[in-house]
């Protein structure tokens, strides 16, 4: 399943007429092309077309990588293990341009967002045992503690954050837990995303004991929660202890219900 899809469907294209070139028919005649002429180009008018262009070429060299490896393997040149490999470096560089573009279009306000009533623990559970497949065989661990929680937000959004976070905390750390904490109506009901830290700090899918170069565990999806949370309106904060640090959603507009562990 595409990860980006759910969140694909909350971002519309506006209707007024363009004429502007498009590069893609998923960009919408209102993707935001850069203001300005050649004659008056720098990177602070053009940076949107710079990122389109980016992620055209992020997607067609990893299009074209997943088909070297699948030629190299079906030939007998390279084993299984190696593919596997090579496959997963290739999906996270995919997944990288996906979630740029996204930042870019949701900065440009390319999106409609309709309310709901949703069940956010149906929602992360969902989600967690879709990555479950993926990253457990790789030693990773993600495990749940959630509650009831009927929020009102845009569905394809909710999906997007939970996404979004649980990418940002595998990406620093192969101990991922999700917790939803239930509003009352008057606190918020609260998604809870931590991440341990090791002491190798080693990537989920790394080789034990190797070092992490990102700092301050910043990537492009704490980029996309953060704009995703932007765009609902949704405070979001982060933590940090010495042993863990944790992304924190609230989602303000709470149905009371009555609490319970889910199991």
């Amino acid at each position: 399943m595409d990860r980006t899809t759910s969140l694909d469907s909350a971002v519309t294209t506006a209707t007024a007429p363009s004429t502007e070139p498009r590069r893609r028919w998923s960009d919408g005649p209102s993707y935001p092309w850069s203001p300005g002429t050649d004659d008056s180009w720098s990177v602070a008018t053009h940076w949107p077309a710079l990122v389109a262009v980016l992620c055209e070429q992020v997607a067609d060299n990893t299009g074209n990588l997943t088909g070297e490896i699948e030629r190299l393997c079906k030939h007998g040149l390279l084993s299984q293990a190696e593919a596997t490999a090579m496959r997963r470096n290739v999906q996270e560089m995919r997944a990288s341009g996906m979630a740029l573009q996204q930042i870019v279009r949701l900065g440009a306000g390319l999106y409609n967002l309709s309310p709901d009533r949703v069940e956010l623990a149906e929602v992360v559970r969902a989600a967690v045992r879709e990555m479950q497949v993926d990253v457990l065989p790789r030693g990773g661990e993600l495990s749940m503690d959630l509650r009831r929680a009927e929020v009102w937000v845009d569905g394809a959004v909710a999906a997007g954050l939970v996404q979004a976070g649980l990418d940002w905390a595998l990406g620093f750390s192969n101990r991922v837990r999700v917790k939803v904490e239930p509003g009352d109506g008057v606190d918020p009901a609260r998604l809870v995303i931590r991440g341990a830290l090791s002491r190798s700090r080693a990537h989920a899918v790394a080789a034990p004991g190797q070092r992490r170069n990102r700092r301050m565990n910043d990537n492009l999806h704490w980029v996309l929660l953060r704009q995703l949370a932007t765009c609902a309106h949704l405070p979001i904060s982060r933590s940090s202890t010495a042993a863990t640090e944790a992304a924190v959603i609230e989602f303000p507009a709470t149905i009371t219900v009555a609490p319970r562990r889910l199991p």
